[in-house]
């Protein structure tokens, strides 16, 4: 009775949007920033975030992180969609208990999610996940996919995450992403991204050769911009709507951080935007179902830091050994679809 109640409202409140005449829907990613639990697992090297370190990391500020990532995660585009997105990619989460936590010992769990993470053997122990809400998406299937350098048998990095599943009727992929870092310089540590990308972009021609429409969001912390090699090159996803129908994806961040000036991360007084939702291109113009509408970065004035020299930058949780109690250091990411 519950669930029927929050999809006949669903429904009520977005049949009356965009003129009366669609539904609309909300996909987003959020790196979560070192959501760690506070258990010490040996396995993996989980720094400052263990009850031991400088930090003192325990209980107390666990739940001040858990209730900010859950407040953030509820306020993702809720002009669209109330309660949090349909469907929410995450990175940085270290097992499917601190997903449990935030689902169910939260606001969140007013709004039915779950949750799917698969273990990597990324030395930090953090991976990436999706959370999505059970009266809007019904998973059929999932798969992770480890990036392997021959030249490099000693380097592991974040595992990809393909699901598959229904969105309120239409069946869609979903690929979520946490590229290798710019640790050692961009420059350097750019063929490692690349690499990544062209793992990423193995799947969606695995999927675009079994169904040329299939309906496919890649979305991640890739930490790359739009414009860089990794995303354009060598993921192919173009800025241009009409480039799209030959390379088959579709970046619509690409205008947000080139010609908008849009960052949903900053470091030394310069913004990137590392956090994208890229669509194919049967997304740009379906025959029925959902087609993609509008692209943000979520960066409310609740997320920011509010004074000091890192003023309007993402409020982080910590820095070093200091607790500062924030939500993360990136912004959440997302975009809108809608259906007639």
């Amino acid at each position: 009775m519950k669930n029927w109640i929050v999809s006949a409202l669903f429904f009520f409140f977005f049949s009356a949007c965009a003129q009366q005449k669609y539904q609309v829907i909300t996909i987003g990613f959020y790196n979560l920033e070192n959501f760690y639990d506070t258990i010490d697992d040996p396995k993996f090297d989980e720094g400052e975030f263990v009850p031991t370190s400088g930090l003192h990391w325990n209980t107390e500020k666990y739940l001040i992180k858990l209730n900010h990532l859950a407040e953030a995660i509820s306020k993702i585009g809720e002009e669209y969609l109330p309660g949090g997105p349909a469907v929410l990619g995450v990175c940085e989460a270290e097992n499917i208990q601190v997903f449990k936590d935030l689902t169910q010992k939260t606001i969140l769990a007013k709004s039915n999610y779950d949750a799917i993470l698969v273990d990597s053997w990324y030395r930090r122990g953090v991976d990436v996940g999706l959370l999505y809400r059970k009266n809007l998406f019904k998973p059929i299937v999932y798969k992770s996919y480890r990036l392997y350098l021959p030249q490099d048998t000693s380097f592991k990095t974040r595992d990809q995450l393909l699901v598959k599943g229904v969105l309120h009727g239409d069946t869609m992929f979903f690929i979520v992403n946490h590229w290798p870092s710019r640790r050692g310089g961009e420059k350097k540590s750019a063929p490692l991204r690349a690499a990544a990308a062209t793992l990423t972009r193995h799947i969606v021609d695995s999927i675009l050769s079994m169904d040329s429409l299939a309906k496919i969001v890649v979305m991640g912390d890739l930490n790359d911009n739009p414009t860089n090699a990794s995303v354009f090159k060598f993921l192919r996803a173009s800025g241009k709507r009409e480039s799209a129908f030959k390379t088959g994806l579709y970046n619509p961040f690409y205008k947000l951080y080139k010609y908008d000036g849009i960052g949903s991360h900053a470091y030394r007084d310069k913004w990137s935007l590392f956090d994208q939702l890229i669509v194919s291109k049967s997304l740009l113009k379906p025959k029925s179902g959902w087609e993609f509408y509008r692209a943000f970065v979520f960066n409310a004035d609740f997320l920011k830091q509010t004074e000091g020299t890192f003023k309007g930058y993402p409020f982080r949780t910590v820095v070093g050994n200091t607790f500062l109690g924030g939500y993360s250091d990136h912004f959440p990411s997302y975009i809108v679809l809608r259906r007639k």
